[in-house]
């Protein structure tokens, strides 16, 4: 099987997920929360994780690069998927759930090690030290929307969505926009605006460039009323994270 098809096989096994398990236009579980014990045994969980298992000697560089970074958000997801009856597991993300490219992976490998450039993490430092040979599968290019794209099973979650490297850019767009209208609000007070978003704001603010580049991020993607009631308070912000 060629390293595209290898891929492509990983989307499509994460798109029957959600098919099956979620709702097509918002991507959330048809029954929230997910019905982890009966996904656990449907035939879509099984065809996730024989997915995952073939995927010991794939080398994701053999991608174009916008595949590359796809491949790598939709193996994070399907990890998330397919053992999710031990999200409550203090290590969860620690712990390790996959072998590509011969390497074991954690999803703060992942998500902290690769996609995020091997920077410190809410939960910790940074996941792989200086040496470590899988830092040679980083994508070239960090790209803050991915914060947008993983799936955590856990509330205020992005929903569930399947990435496909020539339609990367797009995807990313769209599923930034779509979590920042469903979870940011621009309120306003008597001498500044507030700005309500998810605690992943605070938590990686560098990602956006400080509260400034936050407050800039977010009201691209939100209607002009809010970027006017920022303006009408000469930008004066009060940022609330829940």
């Amino acid at each position: 099987m060629s390293a595209t098809d290898q891929e492509q096989a990983l989307a499509e096994a994460v798109a029957a997920v959600k098919a099956a398990h979620f709702d097509a236009p918002s991507g959330a579980p048809l029954v929230p929360p997910l019905d982890r014990a009966g996904f656990a045994r449907s035939r879509e969980h099984g065809r996730l994780a024989a997915c995952l298992a073939s995927l010991g000697e794939f080398d994701p560089r053999k991608l174009r690069i916008p595949a590359q970074t796809a491949f790598w958000i939709n193996l994070a997801n399907a990890c998330v998927l397919r053992d999710a009856l031990e999200l409550g597991i203090d290590d969860f993300f620690q712990r390790q759930r996959v072998r590509v490219a011969a390497h074991g992976w954690s999803l703060n490998d992942i998500v902290h090690g690769l996609l995020r450039g091997n920077v410190p993490h809410a939960g910790g430092g940074a996941p792989m030290k200086k040496a470590d040979p899988r830092l040679a599968f980083t994508p070239l290019t960090f790209d803050e929307r991915t914060h947008f794209a993983l799936y955590t099973a856990r509330e205020y979650s992005p929903p569930l969505r399947v990435f496909h490297g020539e339609k990367l850019d797009d995807e990313l767009e769209d599923a930034t926009r779509d979590y920042l209208v469903a979870n940011a609000r621009v309120e306003d007070e008597m001498f500044r605006a507030k700005l309500r978003l998810p605690k992943m704001f605070e938590w990686y603010a560098e990602d956006f460039g400080d509260e400034r580049g936050v407050l800039e991020f977010v009201l691209a993607r939100l209607d002009d009323a809010a970027a006017d009631l920022v303006d009408r308070r000469d930008g004066r912000v009060k940022f609330k994270y829940f």
